[in-house]
């Protein structure tokens, strides 16, 4: 029995040395072989301290390379609000490159802190996060703030008025503005009697009018002061809001889509008069195709209408188009067109 373990043993041996013959050596991790690149950002925070609102923040790090391999530097990722200006891909032994990034604080206010993300080839450091630090300041407040929202009636020039002040109570001067948007903008000097109290300094009235002819849709834009004062050189002032339409029609076009042959469809439209102090009449309402009905149903008199627009079962197959055509007694919208189509299978 002893014999026979004992030959047993013998085999296994010969079984796993075998084995071990066939398999190939592990070859070494490559981080421990060759050259390798090693990043270094001595300074990873750079802290402008006290700034005026809108000044731009241009912050370059240094990086060296303190391995013997060249240093990649794969990407740069900024954090909202930052921008990055420029860096050095690859850096050599021994060497050094910038990584430069730019914060435009026209919209922060107090403290700040933006990070931007710097990854490399160096297995030690793959990421590297950088802080750009800041304490924005407004130098120049306008008030009760610098936003303003509009609701305008489409037709009617709508005017909101704000006061510019010295936070330090200095003496500034208003002396242009811009805007991204058809918008009239007028300033002033306030005299004495007009002044806000608790306010040193110079104060400027802005008057912002949306005019009548604004067209139809949604406000988001910015009007920016330029001044005389070396530390707001620049004032923004953002506008939201909509402009709405003196009679509202939804939807503005009818899309039946593809529809069967052997049922009826209908489609509805709302009309709603947004003039205060007047009633809306529907005068006439047709569709200039036979292939449609229309029905109108009020929903609140003068104010809210339903125009129900139905296609009958049997229609010849293919694509019907059509326009709805509502008079109105509105002197702005006498008359409004909405077309229609669908396709009958």
């Amino acid at each position: 029995m002893k014999r026979f373990v004992a030959i047993i043993a013998v085999l296994l041996v010969a079984a796993g040395l075998a084995l071990a013959q066939q398999q190939p050596p592990t070859a070494a991790p490559a981080d421990d072989q060759g050259p390798k690149a090693k990043a270094e950002i001595t300074t990873k925070v750079k802290d402008f301290g006290t700034v005026a609102k809108g000044q731009k923040l241009l912050a370059s790090f240094e990086v060296k390379n303190l391995g013997t391999a060249p240093l990649e530097i794969v990407g740069v990722r900024p954090t909202c609000g930052c921008t990055v200006a420029s860096f050095d891909r690859t850096i050599a032994p021994g060497g050094s490159g910038k990584i430069q990034a730019e914060v435009d604080t026209r919209d922060f206010a107090g403290p700040i802190a933006k990070a931007v993300l710097v990854f490399t080839n160096d297995k030690q450091n793959a990421q590297i996060n950088l802080i750009i630090k800041a304490d924005v300041r407004s130098y120049l407040d306008v008030l009760p703030r610098p936003l303003v929202r509009f609701n305008v009636l489409q037709g009617e020039a709508t005017s909101e008025k704000l006061t510019v002040v010295a936070a330090d109570g200095a003496a500034f001067k208003v002396l242009s503005s811009e805007s991204d948007g058809t918008y009239e903008v007028a300033f002033r000097e306030l005299p004495e009697k007009e002044r806000l109290a608790d306010h040193a300094g110079s104060q400027w009235e802005v008057t912002i009018t949306v005019p009548a002819t604004a067209v139809e849709g949604m406000i988001n834009h910015k009007v920016v002061l330029k001044t005389d004062a070396a530390k707001a050189p620049e004032v923004t002032i953002n506008l939201t809001g909509v402009v709405r339409p003196i009679v509202q029609v939804v939807p503005a076009e009818i899309n039946f889509g593809t529809v069967p042959s052997d049922a009826p469809v209908g489609r509805n439209v709302i009309l709603v008069n947004n003039r205060q102090g007047a009633e809306l009449q529907l005068t006439k309402v047709e569709v200039d195709s036979p292939d449609f009905k229309t029905e109108v149903v009020p929903l609140q008199a003068g104010q809210r209408f339903q125009v129900a627009v139905s296609m009958p079962a049997g229609l010849a197959k293919g694509t019907h188009k059509a326009t709805l055509r509502i008079a109105t007694n509105d002197p702005s919208r006498k008359l409004i067109e909405v077309p229609i189509q669908a396709v009958v299978q």
